[in-house]
């Protein structure tokens, strides 16, 4: 069994947007449900059955390992910067193309935008280097 707090943990430790602790308890949990549960349909790879899980008791009922958590983990951060980049472009739609060029947030989603690039890079390194060797390992 892994618990759902060990992939949100996980999470938690790579993003440093203190925004996130300004939603109320609830709210955040609720949010990293709905990035945990966009993760896992990216992680098709995975040789543990993810669908296999209590929502109850929010954990996998299988014991994933660390490398998948870290996956898991870092797929999640894919839909959160997706939303930042998102909520910028609205911004940017409702400014003037001068005064958006003089904000700091024309830099800060470009920033971002990279970043998300990388980060779809790095989920695709990882998913692969993960299946290769599980299957190194199982022999398939």
């Amino acid at each position: 069994m892994t618990p759902y707090s060990e992939v949100y943990n996980m999470f938690l430790a790579d993003i440093s947007d203190d925004s996130f602790f300004d939603f109320v308890e609830a709210d955040r949990e609720s949010i990293l449900h709905d990035l945990l549960i966009k993760a896992i349909t990216r992680f098709k790879a995975c040789q543990k059955d993810l669908s296999d899980r209590d929502e109850v008791l929010e954990q996998f009922n299988e014991t994933l390992t660390d490398e998948e958590i870290f996956i898991l983990a870092t797929c999640m951060k894919k839909p959160w910067f997706s939303n930042k980049i998102y909520n910028l472009e609205l911004i940017k739609q409702r400014m003037s193309v001068k005064d958006w060029k003089q904000t700091s947030q024309a830099e800060h989603l470009l920033r971002l935008t990279v970043l998300n690039q990388e980060l779809d890079k790095e989920i695709s390194r990882m998913i692969v280097s993960y299946t290769v060797y599980s299957c190194s390992l199982t022999g398939d």
